[in-house]
């Protein structure tokens, strides 16, 4: 926490200091996760999730800038599957995040709808979760461990629009995708797990200068 904070001031600094604009908002959005095992007898697994969270905008030049977000973000992972004899069972897993991408912005000025494109790295920090078991109707719960929840680092890239509703006010649409490139389960031992997510959302934001 002290990382993002301390990433947030300097870019309050630096807008101050040599920028041209800095904004700041809020954000609400959803997510498409997917997680493939690398496990020969089980599919991927995925599920929809949501969040929101703060927005931080630097403009550097007119069509240059950056986008810091402090998300709070829930990622989800079903699966469906037969044992032998005993019959079919559900597995779900619900992580809830801390996510804080950290990207460059390149913007097409434009009057009212001015389209962009982002890329950049993010963090993933799991701060919470559970695995959920359904077989033979009964359903059991279990709380991820401390040694469970990992610090991951990805990349996002995407695209979205901003749409001037005032000369200070912005709302921005987008999607992106985000590819977690340190994914590591405990219970996928032996094998390479591949994990991302489609990130579609809406950004709301006030110009400050």
């Amino acid at each position: 926490m002290k990382g993002i904070l301390t990433v947030t001031v300097l870019l309050l600094f630096c807008s101050l200091a040599f920028g041209q604009g800095f904004s700041v908002g809020a954000n609400l959005g959803g997510s498409y996760n997917s997680m493939n095992p690398d496990d020969p007898t089980m599919d991927n697994l995925t599920g929809l999730g949501f969040g929101g969270g703060l927005v931080f905008e630097v403009d550097f030049l007119p069509m240059l800038g950056v986008e810091l977000d402090i998300l709070y973000s829930q990622y989800k992972y079903s699966y469906s599957g037969e044992l032998m004899l005993i019959g079919d069972y559900d597995i779900t897993m619900t992580y809830n995040n801390l996510v804080v991408p950290i990207l460059l912005k390149y913007k097409f000025a434009m009057p009212t709808i001015s389209p962009y494109f982002v890329a950049g790295p993010s963090i993933i920090k799991n701060l919470s979760g559970e695995t959920e078991i359904t077989l033979m109707d009964i359903t059991v719960s279990t709380d991820f461990e401390d040694d469970e929840l990992e610090l991951d680092f990805g990349i996002q890239f995407g695209a979205g629009a901003n749409i001037g509703v005032t000369p200070a006010i912005n709302i921005s649409p987008y999607v992106r995708f985000q590819y977690n490139l340190t994914g590591d389960l405990d219970w996928t031992d032996g094998f390479k797990e591949s994990m991302y997510d489609i990130l579609f959302g809406i950004n709301f934001t006030y110009k400050i200068r």
